[in-house]
């Protein structure tokens, strides 16, 4: 009689081994990305730069031309022509005009870096009335050109000029015609901005309260000018501003009237450094 512990044996070896769990995976939604919002499409391709916009992004789909055609995508305008060929200058005029056109006059932030001239200043201007922050890079023009623009930005809050012409005459013009500016930089290389100039903001832009003279030339006079007439100044960039002395009482007060203050021997950095220095003496290093 076989053994009862061979019986088990058998019967576990005919046992049915029982298959492992199936695993489910869920797999993921697909995007589509023709479903999402308007608002934030434009949000989206707000990030992905002007050329790429007009070049590639609005040649997708139908769809997404529309998208590109809505004048929400334009009110930011950052177009920089540093790195290309001279060449390259009148494409970047280009896509300007095409940027300003599709605003339909909602443009209120713009920089241009190396990109304007005289005929596009006064397109942008004649296109631009809600225009709040202006930021201009390398931009040299013939008396009264600033003037004829200035009129026409009413509601500016923000001007920004480096390395750019900019004269007495105009910024008596911005006094009168942007009663909004809060915001002043004329920042340019080493000792070239006129005392004139100085004087002027002193006198015409008494609501200012942020203002860089980053490089220069003002002195004691004209910066005790400019204490007294933008009493609401809360914040004063002199970098580089080597012919002042804060020494004595001129210093005390620049402390004592302005919550933020950069003295002449200050700090400046790399990134700004660069944009005012000469390329010419900076070589191959300028921009890096």
């Amino acid at each position: 009689m076989p053994s009862t512990s061979k019986s088990k044996s058998n019967r576990r070896k005919g046992k049915t081994v029982p298959k492992p769990k199936q695993v489910w995976r869920v797999k993921p939604p697909t995007r589509n990305w023709l479903e999402l919002p308007s608002d934030l499409m434009v949000n989206i391709l707000q990030r992905i730069g002007l050329k790429d916009i007009l070049e590639k992004a609005q040649l997708v789909c139908t769809a997404w031309r529309e998208i590109c055609k809505d004048p929400a995508l334009w009110r930011v305008v950052h177009l920089d022509n540093t790195f290309r060929c001279p060449f390259d200058k009148t494409e970047c005029q280009q896509m300007l005009k095409h940027a300003v056109d599709r605003s339909q006059g909602q443009l209120v932030d713009l920089t241009l870096i190396d990109v304007l001239d005289h005929e596009l200043l006064q397109y942008v201007a004649a296109r631009s009335s809600q225009l709040r922050r202006l930021e201009i890079m390398y931009y040299f023009v013939d008396h009264g050109i600033w003037s004829e623009a200035f009129k026409k930005f009413p509601l500016l809050e923000e001007l920004s000029l480096l390395r750019t012409d900019i004269s007495q005459e105009d910024i008596e013009v911005v006094g009168q015609h942007c009663p909004l500016l809060k915001t002043l930089k004329v920042n340019q290389q080493a000792m070239t901005l006129q005392n004139e100039i100085a004087l002027a903001i002193a006198k015409s832009l008494p609501k200012l309260t942020h203002l860089e003279l980053i490089g220069s030339s003002i002195k004691n006079t004209e910066l005790r000018a400019i204490l007294d007439g933008c009493c609401h100044l809360e914040s004063l960039d002199l970098r580089r501003c080597t012919h002042l002395d804060l020494n004595e009482d001129l210093g005390k007060r620049c402390s004592q009237q302005i919550k933020h203050l950069k003295l002449p021997n200050q700090h400046l950095e790399s990134s700004i450094r660069d944009l005012l220095d000469d390329q010419e003496n900076d070589g191959d290093d300028a921009f890096q």
